[in-house]
């Protein structure tokens, strides 16, 4: 451990090798689990079936990438695991990097950076099943390194970056723009760091981030309805409640928001600290002030989504763009209040070795324990199977399937990746597919209840889209045995072939 502790404080490939050590292992246990996917992966492999400057309500930079990899080493689990960790591992580098810049304990940079396995959004969830999110941890990694190098060292290099951080967390996600408010705000509110805000150079940050965004604001412009129907949804959840009653429970949502994102770092950083800690909440300087106003600006954002705009269920989206500072705000205020980071590092080392085994092991635990825990985690439903059975097995090629949602549609596209998938869900898309007397089409449905005999309506308003007049359809359902299930534990899959007349 002393070893570990002395080259961390002394050499930056340490901490490199580190998060690159810890992020193949999570690349070596996703190969390892079930081939079926979670939400946003199977997102991710029904719009790798083209390229667009948009696709719906999240921003396209991680499409893009993912895209790029599955066509430079094909469609696998490889592809997936690879994009992810990969952004993932560029964040804790760039946050580390960002985190040098600005305290004077290179040991508490470090221990910044692994701190973000502390924060459940980051460590776990990001593991477990998000993309856009990680793109958008990357870009803001990025934005802070350009950031604070702009503050202390100023250069046409470091506006540039900044530039290109904007631009790459705009595309990644909207809420991005988030800390760029926070940030805009903070930074005139510091005099010392008033005058890179007025500096000629803002010009060439804005300049980079604009071309950067433009082609896809120009997507944005003509498709607004698709990109924000959820975003406004999710906004104006409990418009049903009186006035009062949804600003009450916004109110009553917001620390609990606020908690669940941080309350686990701050614990861990205070045990560590020990008698340290609490003193060192009072220590002050330029630095931790401004990101005391980032702080500050994101709660004055989040009482305005409360009051103004009808907000009752805040999310970890709205906090996390800000929010994921908090490992470096604590390292500020020790590294302010002197502490020893020799010390420190001893005892933060343990907790944070023993979260890169805990969070790879759970990821294995919560599937291969499904069947004992009586459980049906995505990862466990037996597309594989399926596709074997209707498809592999009988030696059909469907010319087409259509899918009842963008998740089915995914899974189906992953376990059959030379056949065009379909769904309602994306209008703006028609995958080209040749029907013929020998190639069908093939609709699936999730069979799951007393209709599942019926082709669901939105599967046979898709499949008109496509072909025109529908012809007579004999829906079926298969049952087959969930991966990892306990005996007798079934996924019913609803079915039908369209053959042409």
């Amino acid at each position: 451990m002393n070893f570990l502790v002395r080259h961390l404080q002394t050499r930056p490939a340490t901490f490199i090798f580190l998060v690159a050590a810890y992020f193949a292992l999570n690349v070596i246990v996703r190969l390892s689990l079930p081939n079926s996917l979670e939400m946003d992966e199977a997102g991710q492999i029904l719009m790798s079936q083209w390229y667009a400057l948009g696709y719906d309500t999240q921003p396209p930079f991680f499409n893009w990438i993912q895209h790029l990899i599955i066509d430079a080493i094909g469609q696998s689990l490889l592809a997936l695991s690879l994009v992810k960790n990969l952004f993932l591992f560029l964040s804790y580098v760039f946050y580390y990097l960002a985190a040098r810049e600005i305290l004077t304990g290179k040991g508490l940079a470090a221990a910044a950076a692994l701190g973000l396995l502390t924060i459940p959004e980051i460590g776990w969830l990001a593991q477990r099943d998000l993309t856009h999110s990680n793109a958008s941890l990357f870009a803001a990694c990025l934005f802070l390194y350009g950031l604070f190098r702009t503050l202390s060292r100023p250069s046409l290099c470091s506006y540039a970056v900044t530039g290109i951080a904007i631009g790459i967390g705009l595309l990644s996600k909207y809420n991005f723009s988030i800390l760029c408010l926070c940030t805009f705000v903070a930074v005139l509110a510091v005099p010392a760091y008033r005058q890179r805000i007025l500096d000629w150079r803002i010009l060439l940050t804005a300049g980079v981030a604009g071309s950067i965004v433009f082609p896809h604001a120009f997507w944005l412009l003509q498709n607004f309805e698709i990109a924000s129907h959820d975003t406004v949804n999710k906004l104006e959840t409990g418009g049903q409640d009186g006035v009062l009653l949804q600003m009450g429970r916004g109110l009553s949502e917001l620390p609990l928001t606020v908690l669940s994102f941080c309350a686990l770092t701050i614990l861990v950083y205070a045990t560590i600290a020990r008698d340290r800690f609490w003193p060192s909440l009072r220590a002050q300087n330029d630095r931790i002030r401004l990101v005391e106003i980032m702080f500050g600006v994101l709660l004055v954002f989040l009482l305005f989504l409360i009051f103004f705009v009808g907000t009752a269920e805040l999310k970890t989206r709205w906090v996390s763009p800000v929010l994921f500072m908090t490992p470096l705000y604590l390292c500020l205020k020790l590294d302010a209040h002197g502490i020893d980071e020799t010390v420190f590092l001893k005892r933060f080392l343990p907790v944070i070795l023993l979260l890169m085994v805990l969070i790879p092991a759970s990821l294995v635990l919560r599937i291969v324990a499904a069947g004992p825990m009586n459980v049906h985690p995505k990862l466990t439903v037996p597309y594989q199977a399926f596709a074997s059975e209707l498809v592999a097995k009988p030696g059909v090629q469907p010319a087409l399937v259509i899918a009842q949602d963008a998740f089915l549609a995914g899974n189906l596209r992953m376990q059959l990746p030379d056949i065009p998938v379909d769904t309602e869900t994306y209008r703006l898309y028609s995958p080209p597919f040749d029907w013929s007397e020998d190639k069908p089409i093939l609709l699936v449905w999730r069979a799951g209840d007393k209709n599942a005999l019926q082709v669901p309506a939105n599967v046979e308003s898709r499949l008109r889209q496509r072909i025109g007049t529908v012809p007579p359809l004999q829906p079926q359902t298969i049952a087959l045995p969930y991966i990892y299930g306990s005996d007798g534990d079934l996924f019913r899959f609803g079915y039908a072939w369209v053959r042409k007349p």
